[in-house]
């Protein structure tokens, strides 16, 4: 599955059409940036029923996306992550500041001359 988000107007409008094939997504992606480069008309239909039609210079940008690596990528990124919480916490139980914080206050005892 492919994504195709086309930016424009002023503000920050973004529509994303989906596409099952990579050509037809590609042949759109190219038509986006032919429609910025040369100033042209646009109209895109997806493999969804999503249609548009963009008006000369209202593309401001184009991303296509294969949804499959956009999904690889999440994941590696989550386990990235997971892999430096746990380094953290390896490293924390080594930190003499936290070790100091983690065995609490001092506590003062009473001292009686008997």
């Amino acid at each position: 599955m492919y994504s195709l988000s086309i930016h424009f107007g002023p503000n920050a409008m973004v529509w994303a059409f989906l596409f099952k094939n990579k050509e037809l997504a590609s042949d759109f992606y190219n038509g986006a940036i032919k429609a910025i480069d040369e100033d042209w008309f646009l109209k895109i239909e997806d493999d969804f029923g999503q249609q548009c039609f963009f008006k000369k210079g209202q593309i401001s940008g184009a991303l296509l996306e294969d949804l499959d690596l956009v999904e690889e990528a999440r994941i590696l990124r989550s386990l990235a992550n997971a892999r430096g919480e746990v380094k953290a916490r390896q490293r924390a139980t080594t930190d003499p500041t936290i070790r100091q914080a983690q065995q609490g206050p001092s506590v003062l005892q009473p001292r009686f001359n008997g």
